[in-house]
């Protein structure tokens, strides 16, 4: 954070503003002395300590009534720019838990500097630099967003996470589900800057999310404090790495906590030299940092929860607060009793005959770190399937591989990763039904308008007739639905399904042990055949017009044009209504005339032509 804030009640000052201020309200109100621990480095921690140090809310902290071997904590950030450490050249103030950690060893050395605050744990450089830590309080890692309005999703889990910042998911739209107010936004995914503690724990889950594989950050990640709210208070697209305890009261911003968002806890260090602990600093070391020294004390318990942070039990009570070492820490428990943890398993059988199962672990609104392994239960007996599943941002899951149809019962017990700080838990019992794969088969069918037609559909389940079910065939519109006996089933196309070649979909319903499938078909409806007749008086006047009545039978309500012919000369025409039509003949000279009627056909129904009938005609 910058170190120039303005002081408020409670948490709310934890969030770093541009105001100017020196020196910052979380550096010492003294310049410390010989007989002082002097220290600085990690934003995160830079308000419990000052807390520790000085006391708050009227509980009195470390350096209360002393005048010597007192505990001096610089702020971190970058205003004011130097500090000056018991008395001597001002140096650049250490921004972050490396910075501050760089001037314990090697050739940044820094005599004046006791003690580094750092939230993540010492790299190999440092261990070999011959610093140790000392833990004493537990904080949590989440996203944080804009409090007066983000685009983000109420939940970004530990996968979706590593695919914003690696760059494959830019806009909110990429994110798969997401229903949010701007899927076309631009995501601004933050990170703390180089040096800080919480940047190299963060770049770690980013890591552990993403199989045990390094992420390289995508080119739309962006730089900011440790901390600070600048970057994401009032920008609906920023996302960053935000320790929960800082985040506590905060109006500016706020942590994505819904089920399955992205979680996780670390310890909170004081880092110093082996050789200090070992030589005349030893005793205020120990008596400050150590396990029975103030930070592990029932006096500091209040003004580190004050802060947003929870203190580490010490080894008398299982826990490692106050104990000097180099090695990462993972017993978490703390001075409050360990959390019931609750794990809820769903089973979902896929189509492929495989099965998913997922654990929901979470306790008292915790996500807890640790494994879950499942079983297969049959009858009394249970059986193992599959490995130890890590569980991320409360989740693990797995995915058996195709197994047998039929009714599989399954459970999952969790194991925490800080036993100390979480009871472990078994799941209820989670039932998934295994379908057999189905096939469905129609022949393809050829018929005649009017005639209508039967398509015959066979369906196998895992390869043996289906028991049960329907299927449903859609002909050019003409949907019917029949049930499946012995495997088989017909299906009528009705009669009047018009002329035309059609694609036929089968798709079968399944039942409650086999699964639904489909396919397609071809039905081929040619037209039907008509007949025409006609009826014509034998002889007519020159000066008359004769009357002709034409009737054409075929399947359906006939009607189509009609022409009389003699020869290839038209000499009446009309149109078939009802499978009739009259018509009237034109007047024709004196002579012996052969009438045909021709009736053209529909869509439905091909054309005919009539008997040839003799017409006279007479002055």
């Amino acid at each position: 954070m910058v170190g120039a804030v303005v002081a408020t009640t409670g948490l709310t000052a934890g969030l770093a503003t541009s105001a100017s201020a020196a020196p910052t309200i979380y550096d010492p109100t003294f310049t410390p002395t010989s007989g002082d621990l002097a220290g600085a480095g990690s934003d995160t921690s830079e308000i419990v300590l000052d807390y520790l140090t000085k006391g708050h809310n009227g509980i009195d902290g470390f350096n209360a009534g002393k005048s010597t071997g007192r505990l001096a904590s610089f702020a971190a950030g970058t205003d004011p720019a130097t500090v000056s450490l018991k008395g001597g050249a001002a140096i650049t103030r250490p921004n972050g838990s490396g910075a501050g950690k760089t001037l314990l060893y090697g050739a940044n050395n820094n005599a004046d500097l006791d003690f580094a605050r750092s939230s993540s744990t010492l790299s190999a450089a440092e261990i070999s630099g011959n610093l140790q830590q000392a833990a004493f309080a537990v904080d949590g890692l989440r996203l944080a967003v804009s409090s007066t309005g983000t685009n983000a999703p109420a939940s970004i889990s530990a996968a979706t996470m590593v695919k914003i910042y690696d760059g494959s998911y830019k806009k909110w739209s990429d994110i798969p589900g997401y229903a949010g107010p701007a899927p076309s936004a631009a995501i601004v995914p933050l990170i703390p800057q180089s040096g800080s503690g919480t940047r190299s724990f963060f770049v770690a889950q980013l890591k552990a999310a993403n199989g045990g594989n390094d992420v390289a950050l995508g080119s739309a990640v962006q730089n900011t404090q440790e901390h600070s709210d600048v970057d994401v208070k009032g920008n609906p697209n920023a996302i960053a790495p935000f320790s929960t305890a800082r985040a506590k009261g905060s109006t500016t911003v706020t942590t994505l906590t819904a089920e399955g968002s992205f979680a996780a806890q670390r310890a909170i260090y004081n880092v110093v030299r082996q050789a200090d602990r070992a030589g005349s600093k030893g005793t205020l070391i120990a008596s400050a940092f150590g396990s029975d020294g103030f930070l592990c004390s029932t006096a500091a318990k209040p003004l580190i929860e004050a802060a947003g942070f929870d203190q580490l039990a010490t080894s008398a009570n299982g826990g490692v607060c106050g104990t000097f070492g180099t090695a990462d820490v993972t017993n978490l428990k703390t001075n409050a009793a360990a959390k019931q943890s609750t794990t809820v398993l769903s089973a979902v059988a896929q189509n492929d005959k495989s099965v998913k199962l997922t654990a929901s672990v979470s306790a008292s609104g915790d996500l807890p770190g640790g494994s879950v392994v499942f079983s297969e239960v049959v009858g009394d007996t249970t059986k193992q399937v599959g490995g130890k599943t890590t569980v991320i941002s409360g989740t693990a899951t797995i995915t058996l591989p195709a197994t047998t149809s039929g009714t599989h019962v399954y459970s999952a017990a969790f194991t925490p990763s800080s036993p100390a700080s979480y009871v472990a838990s078994s799941s209820n019992k989670a039932e998934a039904t295994v379908l057999k794969t189905s096939a469905v088969s129609a022949g393809a069918v050829s018929t005649t308008f009017g005639q209508g037609a039967s398509i015959p559909v066979r369906v196998t389940a895992d390869g043996a007739a289906a028991a049960g079910g329907t299927v449903t065939v859609n002909a050019g519109g003409a949907v019917s639905t029949v049930a499946v006996s012995g495997g088989a089933a017909t299906v009528a196309v009705p009669s009047t399904l018009a002329a035309g070649s059609y694609t036929v979909t089968v798709a079968y319903s399944g039942d409650s042990s086999t699964s639904a499938s489909s396919t397609a078909t071809s039905l081929s409806v040619a037209k039907a055949s008509s007949a025409t007749s006609l009826k014509l008086a034998k002889k007519v006047k020159a000066s008359k017009k004769a009357k002709a009545t034409v009737t054409v039978k075929a399947p359906g309500s006939v009607s189509g044009k009609v022409t009389l012919k003699v020869g290839s000369k038209t000499v009446g025409t009309g149109t078939v209504k009802n499978g009739k039509a009259t018509i009237t003949v034109k007047k024709l000279k004196k002579g012996s005339y052969k009438v045909k009627a021709v009736f053209a056909g529909g869509s439905n129904v091909n054309g005919s032509t009539s008997k040839t009938l003799k017409l006279k005609v007479t002055k």
